[in-house]
């Protein structure tokens, strides 16, 4: 029998809700209990419905997305998706630090297509339900790397907060360059990095093309471009390249683009993580990093918005080590910090 997923809409608009409400209806796999027209309706309608998911408007009246947000996860434990528009991003990033699972862009409702509508429903019907099921798995094999030279990090649905905890959890001064390749909304790229970057004690960046990869530094790969490696031209130096190249599977920026363009370069001597996410990207490329003699690691179904990418990488044994995000700093910290190049 199908999970049927119970929603709660919040939004200060009666036209949104009203248009969200009616295709979200045509989907039997969703039950709208209730809307609400601000943060503190909201509170009032989670505590009363018990939703399993709140698609939270973020720039409200009376209370804001983020404040209702915060409340509400005190006391229970819905998948909270924060909807926004391009110039409520800001705001829209502190409803991850207050525990939202993603961030999903207000489409144009007036032209919306059907393939639109069914990619959205999807999404939003994969995170609440995965949300809901949670299964601990755990594996731990050693690398034979002597050291490590990268830190690649791959993800999708439920990435920027999953990202945020790991670089948060890696500390200052971390011994490696970090490549990361996030899917992410043209608009949103920017405000991320700024966001995450103001949070963790790394340097986070977007990446430019052609610059020289600094250890203790993330670089995100921007929207609309694959983010790629090459050897600098100092002895053991490496070099971010941004590639205009086609969407892969339909996705640019793409995590196995990334991960697999390090397979040359680095060669057994990098540390790969594949995070949440939706579909495949990234589970080949993970593999190849593995047959390369690289350590793996993919986030655990217990953790994970949406256990599409790491389940496909793990399912073709491209993991090292399956672990629940909580875990996964730490164990990359106790795998680097001393097995580094001094460089």
């Amino acid at each position: 029998m199908q999970d049927v997923i119970n929603v709660l809409i919040v939004d200060d608009s009666p036209t949104v809700c009203q248009i969200l409400s009616t295709f979200i209806k045509e989907d039997s796999r969703f039950c709208i209990q209730a809307i609400a027209e601000n943060g503190l309706d909201a509170i009032g309608k989670a505590e009363t419905f018990k939703p399993d998911l709140i698609i939270m408007d973020v720039n409200m009246p009376v209370m804001d997305g983020p404040s209702a947000t915060e409340k509400i996860l005190t006391k229970q434990s819905p998948a909270v998706v924060a909807f926004t528009t391009e110039d409520s991003v800001d705001i829209a990033c502190r409803c991850l630090e207050a525990g939202a699972l993603e961030v999903i862009g207000k489409p144009d409702f007036i032209n919306m297509d059907d393939t639109f509508k069914k990619n959205f429903l999807e999404r939003l019907y994969q995170i609440s339900l995965l949300h809901k099921k949670k299964n601990i798995v755990k594996a731990s094999v050693e690398s034979k790397s002597d050291y490590y030279e990268m830190l690649l990090i791959g993800a999708s649905t439920g990435g920027p907060s999953a990202i945020h905890k790991v670089l948060k959890g890696l500390g200052k001064d971390f011994p490696l360059p970090i490549m990361i390749t996030q899917h992410i909304d043209t608009y949103f790229d920017k405000q991320l990095i700024n966001w995450i970057n103001s949070n963790v004690e790394l340097n986070v960046k977007c990446a430019e093309d052609g610059e020289t990869l600094v250890k203790g530094n993330a670089y995100f790969a921007p929207a609309g471009k694959h983010l790629c490696i090459e050897k600098g031209t100092a002895p053991g130096s490496y070099k971010a390249v941004l590639n205009d190249e086609a969407p892969v599977s339909f996705l640019k920026p793409s995590v196995d683009k990334m991960f697999m363009s390090s397979v040359p370069i680095l060669k057994n001597h990098s540390i790969a993580l594949l995070l949440t996410g939706m579909g495949k990207d990234g589970a080949e490329g993970l593999k190849q990093i593995k047959d390369a003699g690289g350590y793996t690691i993919c986030e655990s179904e217990s953790s994970c918005v949406v256990f599409g990418m790491p389940k496909a990488a793990i399912d073709l044994g491209a993991a090292k080590a399956v672990l629940p995000l909580e875990e996964i700093a730490d164990y990359i910290n106790a795998k680097v910090r001393n097995k580094t190049m001094t460089y």
